[in-house]
């Protein structure tokens, strides 16, 4: 009885053990993943359909390229495009990404859950590129030649990155012990953007308030904010 009393603490401490290095493990290891970013549609206001792959390199990096397209008749948000004769986006984005390891940590319950790829947590770098070819009508009280039908051509091109932190989870199946091919992919990242207005308007568009128009002719540079969501399927 005293020897099994002597063992209960090594018992316990055996679990905590296991507790802190247990790792979550995805069956498929899939070498690539088929993405959609549904958010891109549903509440940019530059909606495109934007679809990607992420390929993995390494043991814990990866490799990312999206694209994506829109026109006037995807905007499901409320904006100024009910002013545009005719509007198309695309938009490209390439980023790197490494893994940590980590799935789960909280110190207070002495929770270390580590992961392995796909799963856990992730930092990116990412380059990105957009471009917007659009024909405004404007509204003139006195015409003018310069403007045939009354119409302004806009293109505005977009390059930027950021830096991004993610976390890459997988749905579980019917089976607690198994995660289905799903995979959630969500972040959040700062950067920098430069973007270049060309129209072929010869007045001056308002840039009233903090941010100017995005359409006021002439370049720009900004601070930029990314957060969103993507769903993969892990082939």
């Amino acid at each position: 009885m005293r020897q099994r009393l002597l063992l209960l603490p090594l018992l316990m401490l055996a679990l905590s053990a296991s507790a802190q290095d247990s790792t979550v493990r995805y069956r498929y290891v899939p070498r690539v993943i088929i993405k959609l970013a549904p958010l891109s549609l549903l509440l940019d206001p530059d909606a495109t359909l934007q679809a990607g792959l992420e390929v993995r390199t390494g043991q814990r990096n990866a490799v990312q390229g999206e694209i994506g397209f829109g026109h006037k008749g995807l905007a499901i948000t409320s904006d100024d495009k009910k002013n545009f004769a005719d509007w198309s986006i695309w938009r490209v984005r390439s980023e790197w990404r490494h893994y940590t390891g980590h799935y789960r940590t909280n110190n207070r319950k002495n929770i270390h859950i580590r992961s392995q790829f796909p799963l856990g947590n992730y930092l990116a770098i990412e380059g990105f590129a957009k471009q917007i070819n659009a024909t405004k009508n404007v509204v003139l009280y006195d015409p003018d030649p310069n403007f045939p039908n009354n119409q302004e051509v806009i293109n505005r091109f977009v390059w930027g990155s950021h830096v991004k932190w993610g976390r890459q989870i997988a749905i579980p199946s019917d089976a607690p012990q198994h995660l289905s091919r799903v995979l959630l992919d969500l972040y959040i990242g700062v950067g920098i953007r430069y973007g270049r207005t060309e129209t072929n308007s010869q007045m001056s568009t308002c840039g009233c308030g903090i941010i100017p128009s995005r359409f006021q002719p002439g370049n720009s540079i900004l601070p930029s904010l990314t957060a969103g969501l993507k769903i993969g399927i892990g082939l």
